[in-house]
C-alpha cells in the first residue's frame, strides 16, 4: 500500500508524520541516532573552532609579550649604555669601554631579535628606526671613543710636559736672576710669571676636566696675562742667556696655548656629539620604543577582551546546541518509542481478540509501509481467514444437511482433516503472535533505554561543556613560569636588600669622608696662617737686612725666597681649600643622593615583595584550573561510556526487529498453507 484509509475507507493523503511512520524500525532509530550524532558533532566543531581560536589568541598574546618584554630590554640596556657613554665621555675611563661595549653587543642583539619576532608592518617600521638611531648612536659614540683618545695622548704627550717644561724654566729664570742679583722688578715679574703660568694650568684642567666655561675665560684671561707678563720680563732683562731663556719660554708657552686650543676644540666636537647629536638618537630611541611598548600593551588588552567575548559567545552557543540536542533527543526518542510501542500493544490486542473469537475487531496499522504494517496485513489475512473458515463451516453444515446421512461419515473425515489442518495453523498463527508480541515488548524496552540515554549523554555533554571552559585559561606553561616568578622576584627582593645595605654602608664611608675633609681643611687652614706668619717674619728680615746695610744683604735675599715661598705656599693652599671645598659639596650631594638611592631600592624591595604575593595567588589559580580539567576529564569519560550502551540499545533492537519480521515472515507462509487447505477443502466438498 502506498496510502492509508480513514474509517470510512476513504483514501487519506500521507502527511509528514506518515513519511517517517512508513519507514522500517531500524531505519527510524538509525535516524534518530543519526541526528543525535550530528548535532553533537556540530557541538564538537563549535568546540573545536572555539579552542582553536583562544590558541591563536594565546599565540599572538604570548607573541605580544614577547615583543614589549623586548622592546623593554631594548630601552633598559640602553639607559645602561648611554649611561656609560657619559661616563666616559666626563672621565676618559678606559674601564668604562668593555662593559660600554658589552652592553652595545647585548643591545644590537635584542634589536635584531625584535626585528625577527615584530610582525605589525607600524612596529616593524618602529623597531627599524630604532635600529637605525641606534647605528647613528653607536657611531658617534666611535668618535667619542676616537677623540677623547686623541685628547688624551695630546694632554699626556704634550700638554702637561710642556706646560711642566715652561714651570721649571721659569723657576731656573727666577733663580739665577736672584743669584745674580737682577733686581727685584725683574724677580716680581718672573713671579708673577710663574703665577699666571700656574693659574693657566689649572684653568685648562679644570676646561678639559670639568667643561667649565667659566674656566676657559679664566684660562684665556691668564694666558693673555701670561703673554704679558713674558713680554715685560723681555723688556726688563738686558742679557742675551736671558732673552734666550725667555725665548724658549715663549716657545713652550705658545706650544701649550696651541695644544690647549686643540685639546679644547677635541672638548667641544665631544660636547657637541654627547649633548647634541648623540641625545637625539636616543630621544628617538625612547619615543619609538615607548610607542612600541604601548602598542603591544594595547594589543595585549584587545586579546584578552575579544578572547573573553569569544568564550562568553562559546558558552552561549554550547548552551543552545547543548539544550537543542536534548530537545531533539527526547523529541526523537518519544517519536520513536510512540511510532513503535503504540501499534504493537494496539496489534497484540487486536491478536488476543482475534484468539478469543472476536472476528469484529479493528486491525490497525494496515496501511503502514513498515514491518508493523507487515505484520497488521498478516493479522488482517488471518482475520479474513478466520471469517472464511465460519462461512465455510456455516455452508457444510448446510450441505450436510442438504446431503443426508450418506455424506456423513465421508465429511466428518473431511471436517477432521480440516479441524487438524486448521488447528496447527491456527496454534502456529498464536505461537506467532505470542512472539511477535514479545519483540514488540523488546523493541518499547529498548526504546525507552535509548531515551534515558540520549538524555545522560547530554547531560554529560553539557558537564563536559562547562568544564571545558576553565581549561582555556590555563596551561602547564603558566605554573612553571609562575614559579620561576616567584623564585626571581624572591631573588630581586634579597638583592634590593643587600644593595640597601651597601647603599647604608656607603653613606657611612662618604660621611667619614666628609669628615676627612673637613679636618684636611682645617690642616690647609694652619698651612695657611703659618704661611702668613712666616711672610710676615720674611717681611721682617727684609727690613731688618735693609737697616743693616751691606751687611745684612745675603740674609735679605733669604728673606726674599722665605717671602716668596710664603706666598706661593698661601696661593697653593688656597687653591687647595677651594678644591676641598668643592670636595666637600661634592661629597655632601652624593650622602643625599645615595640616601635617596637607599630609599629608592626599599621602595623596589617593597615593590618586589608585593608582586611575590601576587604570584602567589597565581599559583593558587593554576591549582583549581587543574581541578577543572580533572572535571573534564571524568565527563568525557561518562559521555563515552553511555555511548557504548546507546550502541548496545540499538543493537538489541536491530535483534529485535528481525525476530519481528522472522515471526511475520513465518505467519505469512502458514497462512498461505490455510488459504490451500480452505481452497482443497472446498474442492472436496464441491467434487461430494
Amino acid at each position: 500500500m502506498t496510502s492509508r484509509t480513514t474509517r470510512n475507507g476513504e483514501p487519506r493523503s500521507p502527511g509528514l508524520f506518515d513519511v517517517f511512520t512508513n519507514r522500517r524500525i531500524g531505519t527510524k532509530v538509525a535516524i534518530g541516532f543519526v541526528l543525535v550524532q550530528v548535532l553533537m558533532v556540530v557541538l564538537a566543531v563549535l568546540n573545536y573552532s572555539s579552542f582553536e581560536h583562544v590558541r591563536q589568541a594565546f599565540v599572538a598574546l604570548d607573541q605580544r609579550v614577547q615583543v614589549v618584554g623586548i622592546v623593554r630590554d631594548v630601552d633598559r640596556g640602553f639607559t645602561a649604555f648611554r649611561r656609560f657613554v657619559r661616563e666616559y665621555s666626563l672621565t676618559g675611563d678606559e674601564a668604562l669601554i668593555s662593559e660600554a661595549e658589552s652592553r652595545q653587543n647585548a643591545l644590537r642583539q635584542s634589536i635584531a631579535q625584535g626585528l625577527k619576532e615584530i610582525h605589525d608592518p607600524s612596529r616593524l617600521a618602529k623597531m627599524r628606526e630604532i635600529s637605525q638611531a641606534f647605528d647613528a648612536y653607536t657611531t658617534s659614540f666611535a668618535d667619542v671613543f676616537r677623540m677623547r683618545r686623541d685628547q688624551s695622548k695630546l694632554i699626556r704627550e704634550v700638554l702637561d710636559p710642556t706646560g711642566q717644561q715652561a714651570r721649571l724654566k721659569l723657576e731656573q729664570l727666577q733663580a739665577a736672576i736672584t743669584a745674580n742679583d737682577g733686581g727685584e722688578t725683574t724677580s716680581l715679574l718672573v713671579a708673577e710669571a710663574v703665577k699666571q703660568l700656574l693659574l693657566l694650568r689649572l684653568d685648562v684642567n679644570k676646561v678639559l676636566g670639568r667643561h667649565d666655561q667659566a674656566a676657559a675665560d679664566a684660562a684665556e684671561k691668564a694666558l693673555a696675562d701670561l703673554k704679558t707678563a713674558m713680554s715685560a720680563l723681555k723688556t726688563a732683562i738686558g742679557s742675551s742667556a736671558g732673552r734666550k731663556q725667555i725665548g724658549e719660554i715663549e716657545v713652550d708657552i705658545k706650544n701649550y696655548a696651541n695644544a690647549y686650543q686643540k685639546a679644547s676644540r677635541v672638548a667641544h666636537e665631544i660636547e657637541v656629539l654627547v649633548n647634541g647629536t648623540m641625545p637625539k638618537a636616543a630621544t628617538a630611541i625612547a619615543g619609538d620604543a615607548a610607542n612600541i611598548k604601548q602598542s603591544g600593551i594595547a594589543d595585549q588588552q584587545k586579546i584578552a577582551k575579544d578572547t573573553e567575548a569569544l568564550l562568553g559567545d562559546t558558552k552561549s552557543q554550547i548552551l543552545i546546541i547543548t539544550a537543542g540536542v536534548l530537545v531533539v533527543g527526547m523529541l526523537l526518542a518519544w517519536l520513536i518509542g510512540r511510532a513503535i510501542s503504540r501499534p504493537i500493544v494496539q496489534m497484540s490486542g487486536a491478536m488476543k481478540e482475534l484468539a478469543g473469537g472476536n472476528l469484529n475487531v479493528e486491525v490497525v496499522g494496515s496501511g503502514r509501509l513498515d514491518e508493523i504494517g507487515l505484520m497488521a496485513c498478516t493479522v488482517e489475512v488471518f482475520k479474513n481467514n478466520a471469517l472464511e473458515v465460519i462461512r465455510l463451516r456455516e455452508e457444510q453444515e448446510e450441505a450436510e444437511r442438504r446431503s443426508a446421512a450418506q455424506h456423513k461419515a465421508e465429511m466428518q473425515q473431511l471436517a477432521d482433516e480440516f479441524e487438524g489442518a486448521v488447528g496447527e495453523i491456527i496454534q502456529t498463527v498464536t505461537s506467532a503472535s505470542t512472539e511477535l508480541e514479545a519483540s514488540a515488548g523488546t523493541l518499547t524496552t529498548t526504546a525507552d533505554r535509548s531515551q534515558e540515554l540520549a538524555t545522560s549523554v547530554a547531560a554529560a555533554s553539557e558537564q563536559a561543556s562547562a568544564n571545558v571552559q576553565s581549561v582555556a585559561s590555563a596551561t602547564e606553561e603558566m605554573a612553571s613560569s609562575i614559579s620561576e616568578i616567584s623564585r626571581q622576584v624572591q631573588t630581586s627582593a634579597r638583592i634590593a636588600g643587600e644593595a640597601v645595605d651597601q647603599a647604608r654602608k656607603t653613606n657611612d664611608r662618604i660621611g667619614h669622608l666628609a669628615d676627612a675633609a673637613n679636618r684636611i681643611g682645617d690642616v690647609v687652614e694652619l698651612i695657611n696662617t703659618i704661611a702668613g706668619q712666616t711672610n710676615l717674619l720674611a717681611l721682617n728680615a727684609t727690613i731688618e737686612a735693609a737697616r743693616a746695610g751691606d751687611a745684612g744683604r745675603g740674609f735679605a735675599v733669604v728673606a726674599q725666597e722665605v717671602k716668596a715661598l710664603a706666598e706661593q705656599t698661601a696661593k697653593a693652599t688656597g687653591e687647595i681649600s677651594q678644591q676641598i671645598s668643592g670636595m666637600q659639596a661634592a661629597t655632601q650631594d652624593s650622602v643625599g643622593a645615595i640616601r635617596e638611592i637607599g630609599g629608592t631600592i626599599e621602595r623596589m624591595s617593597e615593590i618586589a615583595s608585593t608582586i611575590a604575593s601576587a604570584v602567589e595567588e597565581q599559583g593558587a589559580a593554576t591549582q583549581e584550573i587543574s581541578r577543572n580539567v580533572q572535571q573534564a576529564a571524568q565527563g568525557t569519560q561518562q559521555v563515552s561510556s553511555n555511548i557504548c550502551d546507546v550502541q548496545r540499545g540499538a543493537t538489541e533492537t536491530g535483534s529485535a526487529s528481525s525476530q519481528v519480521l522472522a515471526a511475520a515472515q513465518s505467519l505469512s507462509r502458514d497462512s498461505n498453507r490455510l488459504k490451500d487447505e480452505v481452497t482443497r477443502f472446498v474442492e472436496t466438498v464441491r467434487a461430494a
